[in-house]
């Protein structure tokens, strides 16, 4: 008896992070049991409590506790990590228990999803380009009331397709199997990046033979909600840039490495910010001629992949226009405030959105030919380089920021250290902080200003404890 009481005492984290998931998931699973369909869930900020149409206050004071809980939790797994969970094979039975439970979650803070959904099926069902026809179009045109693509939030009923290619054909071969069901569609993302999160923290183990990186990535309350709950597409973008810097650090392969980051700008087109970095660890060895010459190679690789993929849906120059539509948006960054202060002068934005991305593609190929000619770089180096720049594209030049886009910084920021880590996970925290007050409570805070704040008041709090906090031993 004494012994069960001493393992339940040492296990105490981990069962608290099970319960508040489990608990997280109940209302679904309750929901789930009595409907056998989500085709009516309509619920949104009002999941956990039913209450008065609009009414979203006390249930998003119960999504921030339980994430608040969560991130108190995981950040405890992260610290007694080595008591916890000894074993890489301990630490995947928990990840995965753990992953089930947020994939059973309804999505109920953004429809991402059903847009995903919506523009598979009228490819594969209708046959239409989702480059040039959107989901409204398809109703409209046919007249009919379709399940697959009724569930498309307002907002995107009308927008063509704003991913890439690769994105493109995924979705569509996904729904082609989902019988013109919803809920079936649903679950086959779900299970689908369920499968994902799983593939990711191993590839994550595979190239750093850490424990920690995959406790990292495997158990972030963010990743888990953002990914599994609310089945954004990022974790396949995750993937494949994962997959690209396996190829280039363990099989010492770029011309994989390369097609792997094409691969995952055919999704979303972030990860063209990682190409240069990663292109530049793989050559670092050679002479400085040879490093311009194998990048001159990779460049041609990678614009060849690209043409390839786009060639599936290219009619006309519209099928790029979904890369800029964002940038018409103006919601949750800095340049929302901007938007705020200027009362909605769009042509002095216009140029302000200019002049920064001029000074950001200066600051950014500052930095690469630095790289590309310095006689040593490591991966850790040359991540946190990429880090930060991409830190600053999210936070600076995206005029349309949502919580889940910082997930695009996940994939390499486990290769960082100490202080470094702490900040994003800090950060990971504030951004769904801030997405509750300001979608949930319906408060009109600068979003923008309230991220940056609370993650620097955050870090002031912990000044001193972030050299030690992560630090990783040599076995481990």
């Amino acid at each position: 008896m004494k012994k069960c009481a001493d393992f339940v005492k040492n296990k105490m984290v981990l069962i608290v992070f099970a319960l508040v998931s489990f608990f997280f998931a109940f209302p679904s699973i309750l929901y789930l049991l009595e409907h056998k369909t989500i085709y009516e869930f309509e619920l949104d900020y009002t999941y956990f409590f039913k209450m008065a149409q609009g009414d979203r206050r006390l249930n998003a004071i119960a999504l921030f506790a339980f994430f608040s809980v969560l991130f108190l939790m995981y950040f405890q797994i992260l610290k007694k990590r080595k008591q916890l969970l000894e074993t890489p094979k301990k630490i995947f039975a928990y990840i995965i228990g753990i992953s089930i439970l947020f994939t059973i979650i309804i999505p109920y803070t953004s429809k991402d999803i059903y847009a995903y959904i919506a523009n598979g099926w009228t490819a594969a069902h209708y046959g239409v380009n989702p480059y040039d026809v959107s989901v409204g179009e398809v109703e409209d045109i046919y007249g009919r009331q379709d399940q697959m693509l009724q569930k498309v939030a307002d907002v995107w009923r009308y927008e063509k397709l704003t991913y890439g290619p690769l994105w493109a054909l995924i979705s569509r071969i996904l729904v082609s199997v989902s019988f013109g069901n919803v809920f079936c569609a649903l679950i086959i993302f779900k299970m689908v990046s369920l499968g994902m999160h799983i593939v990711n923290c191993v590839l994550i183990y595979k190239i750093t033979k850490k424990n920690l990186p995959m406790l990292l990535y495997g158990l972030n309350p963010v990743i888990l909600f953002e990914d599994l709950s609310n089945v954004h597409n990022d974790f396949y973008m995750t993937f494949f840039i994962l997959l690209g810097i396996y190829f280039v650090t363990r099989k010492k392969n770029l011309f994989l490495a390369v097609a792997s980051i094409g691969m995952a700008t055919a999704i979303k087109y972030v990860p063209i910010l990682l190409l240069p970095f990663i292109v530049i660890y793989g050559v670092r060895q050679k002479e400085i001629k040879n490093r311009i010459k194998i990048c001159f190679y990779c460049v041609i690789e990678y614009v060849g992949i690209m043409g390839v993929l786009y060639s599936l849906y290219f009619s006309d120059f519209n099928v790029f226009f979904g890369l800029f539509l964002q940038q018409d948006k103006y919601n949750s960054s800095l340049f929302y405030l901007l938007y705020k202060v200027l009362d909605g002068d769009i042509n002095l934005l216009d140029k302000l959105k200019k002049l920064a991305l001029g000074l950001f593609a200066i600051a950014y190929s500052y930095i690469v030919i630095k790289l590309l000619i310095a006689k040593k770089v490591t991966l850790h180096h040359s991540f946190e380089k990429y880090n930060v720049m991409l830190l600053i594209f999210t936070f600076v030049l995206i005029t349309n920021f949502n919580s889940w886009y910082l997930l695009w910084i996940f994939p390499t920021m486990v290769f960082l250290k100490g202080k470094s880590v702490k900040n994003i996970l800090y950060l990971s925290y504030v951004t769904e902080f801030a997405n509750v007050i300001a979608f949930a409570l319906l408060l009109p805070i600068p979003y923008f200003m309230f991220v940056i704040g609370m993650t620097g008041i955050l870090d002031w709090i912990d000044y001193g404890k972030s050299k030690r906090f992560l630090k990783e031993g040599e076995k481990k």
